[in-house]
């Protein structure tokens, strides 16, 4: 459990874990550098519970503090909680059920979606896909968009540490999960979602994923990441960054400066480097509306 500035929920994401039917876990708290109370509420805990373990770093962000929690862990198997999120009782009961009799290497659920209010809602779900995934098809599937809620993961460790876990890169954070996931999938491992409704995801001002943008901003870093470490699916993986390009100049307004940043990126990653000297000075000469039509239409054809 990954914890920053955590004070106001972090209590009822630790009962969550405290009231699982299944009673056979760790749970493992790194404290990212809070400065509130953080660190004194866990403490109480640790009084209470021998089954908590608490560690403090330096402000790295997610990746960086459930590596820590993945080298600290003992179990054989990982199960991922932010401190503002909450699983339902039964969640570890389910899915340790799942995993084994499935034959699988991870497995995930659907989630309720909650606004700052403690109670379930029948009509607020995530939109969870059903099913067993492990084909090239269901890569390219998954390249489209993250289906997978990470407070509903439970993965075999073996299989994280197979692929050097959680990215630490700055800019692959808020992804970081998703790259996870996708890097998991291009190692051969196999994916299963029962589609039942195991935990509670908190939608809130200081939620790491809040921005829509902010995350879509570091989707273009993740998959170059995986163009570098896996270039067997070079077509695949190229094929929809041009369209994560594509949505996000659609999506965003820019300055000229901020767009001379993104048209760098945006050559390096499709391995067109040479051209960003083109599209800098079209910049240059032509309002940003124009220049992102430009990137959009060639060179993200």
């Amino acid at each position: 459990m990954p914890a920053y500035n955590a004070s106001k929920y972090i209590r009822l994401a630790i009962n969550s874990v405290i009231n699982q039917t299944y009673d056979d876990w760790e749970l493992i708290i790194v404290d990212d550098g809070s400065i509130d109370a953080t660190s004194e509420i866990v403490k109480e805990y640790l009084l209470r519970d021998n089954r908590i373990q608490y560690y403090y770093q330096e402000n790295g962000k997610q990746g960086k503090a459930r590596n820590l929690a993945i080298a600290k862990a003992k179990g054989e198997y990982l199960a991922f909680l932010d401190a503002d999120d909450l699983w339902l009782p039964k969640k570890l009961e389910e899915q340790l059920y799942e995993i084994t009799n499935k034959n699988v290497d991870l497995v995930f659920s659907n989630s309720y979606i909650i606004y700052d209010v403690f109670e379930a809602k029948e009509n607020k779900r995530m939109n969870i896909p059903n099913g067993v995934f492990y084909s090239e098809k269901d890569l390219i599937s998954f390249l489209e968009g993250n289906k997978i809620p990470i407070l509903t993961v439970l993965v075999k460790k073996e299989k994280v540490i197979a692929v050097g876990g959680f990215t630490e890169d700055l800019e692959i954070q808020n992804v970081e999960d998703y790259h996870l996931w996708l890097k998991l999938l291009m190692t051969d491992c196999v994916f299963y979602s029962s589609g039942n409704v195991l935990a509670e995801y908190r939608v809130h001002n200081d939620s790491a994923t809040t921005n829509d943008r902010q995350a879509l901003d570091k989707i273009p870093a993740a998959f170059f990441d995986l163009l570098k470490q896996y270039p067997s699916y070079k077509i695949q993986i190229r094929r929809e960054l041009k369209i994560k390009f594509k949505l996000f100049y659609k999506r965003n307004l820019f300055t000229k400066s901020e767009l001379s940043i993104w048209i760098k990126k945006n050559t390096q990653y499709l391995s067109k480097l040479p051209m960003s000297y083109f599209y800098l000075f079209f910049n240059f000469l032509f309002p940003t509306k124009v220049t992102k039509r430009f990137l959009i239409y060639f060179l993200n054809a």
